[in-house]
């Protein structure tokens, strides 16, 4: 029994497995080589060994490799304080600006409430004290899975949004007498 109950804890089951295929790339933006271990480690846990886990060290090396792999990107977990940054906010910008269609999730070390708060308010998806991993892994699985469930919902409420005007202005035209087929 107790090698049963250890083999859940090593190998954790859930909703995981759904959001597995629909990885691709998983940017890694962090300076200190202990954090990106850990990070690695509990991708590879929750999502499978098999995971492609890109990592850069700097904005500069990240916003090289967003311009000419940007559409294989599925999420981005983003170090706050890294070396070519003056500051938590202009790195959130930095990558914000080349990103813009990638869920952002912030790992950091900072327990600034405020910040964090600030930060979601501009476009992150999740903000997450690296401090936190160490004892709730399980957090960087949730971040991950639910920045990119949210993604796919509001693309699909922006397209079923774009239909609806279509289609309306479809209606108006034809009742002020234009009898237009199509777009």
């Amino acid at each position: 029994m107790a090698q049963e109950n250890r083999k859940n804890i090593e190998e954790p089951a859930g909703s995981a497995e759904s959001c597995r295929d629909k990885l691709k790339i998983v940017l890694l933006v962090e300076d200190n080589p202990d954090d990106v271990d850990l990070a690695v480690k509990t991708i590879k846990r929750y999502f499978g060994p098999a995971q492609n886990i890109m990592h850069c060290k700097t904005m500069a090396e990240t916003e090289s490799f967003v311009s000419q792999r940007k559409e294989e990107i599925t999420a981005v977990l983003l170090d706050l304080g890294l070396p070519d940054t003056a500051n938590p906010g202009e790195t959130f910008t930095r990558i914000r600006k080349f990103s813009q269609d990638v869920p952002v999730v912030i790992m950091t070390g900072s327990q600034d409430h405020a910040l964090a708060l600030r930060l979601v308010e501009e476009g992150a998806d999740d903000f997450i004290n690296k401090g936190q991993l160490l004892t709730s892994p399980e957090l960087l699985r949730n971040a991950i899975e639910f920045a990119i469930r949210r993604h796919e919902l509001l693309k699909e409420s922006e397209k079923k949004a774009k239909t609806a005007i279509s289609e309306k202005e479809q209606i108006i035209a034809w009742m002020g007498g234009g009898y237009s087929i199509g777009n």
